[in-house]
């Protein structure tokens, strides 16, 4: 599902991910670890096409498709439509519904109002969350801000979903729970996950876990 290969990147004189390889198999919940300064961040915004690495000489495969011989257009309707995002801050519009701001990927794909419309009440059904659909962000709970954002990373059904310390800023239990969904969402909608966290006992609950140190991997 995704290949990676030859993939550096340098911030000034700093190395931060250096000529690593990556290989995720269809289906994977794989967690990426390490301490704060490793490249965690730097690699899955390359992973997710938000950024590039330095040299040209090289690969990235997402469901068959190689990505950095895209054009930047390209890129942007491949990164809409096969991948989706869950970040740390749940980066929802304040001025939105739960409802509205799931429905914002697909508005931007411009899909017909009355398939996003559906889509989004399935996703709000399948994450518990109907009953907060029209409500604003400022209403809701830290565990559902998070869970109207994995919904609106799902609208557009995309076959990979890529998660940056989703659960930072949630208890422990809403961190677990979170994580029990993206198993749950990995049968319902054949995903393949890839999540960053500082949370050994949540890393511990994936299929495979890569540890990640000053741009290298580390056993």
């Amino acid at each position: 599902m995704i290949k990676a290969a030859n993939i550096s990147k340098s911030f000034g004189k700093k190395k931060v991910i250096d000529n690593i390889d990556l290989n995720v198999e269809k289906g994977e919940i794989v967690s990426i670890v390490g301490p704060s300064g490793a490249g965690k961040t730097t690699l899955m915004n390359i992973i997710g096409t938000l950024d590039k690495p330095d040299s040209d000489n090289y690969s990235l495969l997402i469901n068959k498709v190689e990505t950095s011989k895209l054009m930047e257009n390209e890129i942007s309707k491949f990164r809409n439509t096969e991948l989706g995002f869950v970040f740390q801050f749940h980066e929802l519009l304040p001025e939105f519904t739960a409802k509205e701001n799931i429905c914002i990927p697909a508005m931007i794909k411009g899909v017909q109002k009355k398939e996003y419309l559906e889509k989004s009440e399935t996703l709000m059904d399948i994450l518990n969350i109907a009953k907060i659909m029209d409500q604003r962000p400022n209403e809701l709970s830290g565990g559902e801000q998070q869970r109207v954002a994995v919904a609106r990373a799902l609208i557009n059904e995309p076959k990979v979903l890529l998660a940056d310390e989703p659960s930072g800023n949630l208890d422990s239990y809403n961190a677990k729970k979170l994580y029990e969904l993206f198993f749950e969402l990995r049968k319902k909608m054949d995903l393949t996950i890839i999540t960053i966290t500082h949370s050994k006992e949540l890393s511990d609950l994936s299929d495979r876990k890569l540890r990640l140190i000053d741009g290298k991997w580390s056993k």
